[in-house]
């Protein structure tokens, strides 16, 4: 990407000015406003994950879960024998979609209190436990 932007022909090479990192710095910051590719990418594979999710009746979420997960949903399914580039791609995806998601409690019947992210601060996080023992399947119904 940088050689496109600085060098005139393929004979000669000439120094790269602004890192490529520079580059992608918003123009509200002083770059360019380039988008890393590398980031891009990832973030099209999260929004990828994220459509299987909520659709799964869709026909490519059907044949991913025939062929990889038929008794899982996407976000505990692994890898399956012999994963296609396109399969591998969007688990990628989705361990950065998994950073982000936080838990919908509704009736709290599917929602573990100490091992599922449902509390909302500046990123989502499970409760601190400072108790030696405790419940680890306690439910947020019983909360309720």
């Amino acid at each position: 990407m940088a050689s496109f932007w600085w060098d005139e022909d393929e004979e000669k090479k000439k120094i790269h000015c602004i890192s490529w990192k520079s580059l992608c710095i918003s123009k509200d910051n002083g770059g360019l406003g380039f988008r890393d590719i590398e980031d891009f990418n990832l973030a099209l594979l999260a929004k990828q994950a994220w459509r299987l999710i909520n659709n799964p009746d869709s026909l490519l979420a059907r044949i991913y879960k025939g062929r990889y997960s038929p008794n899982k949903n996407l976000m505990e399914c692994g890898k399956g024998s012999r994963p296609s580039y396109a399969w591998r791609s969007i688990l990628f995806g989705r361990e950065l979609l998994n950073k982000g998601l936080m838990k919908s409690i509704g009736d709290g019947k599917d929602t573990y209190v100490w091992s599922e992210k449902w509390i909302m601060e500046d990123i989502p996080r499970r409760p601190v436990n400072k108790q030696v023992t405790m419940d680890v399947n306690l439910k947020m119904e019983a909360l309720i």
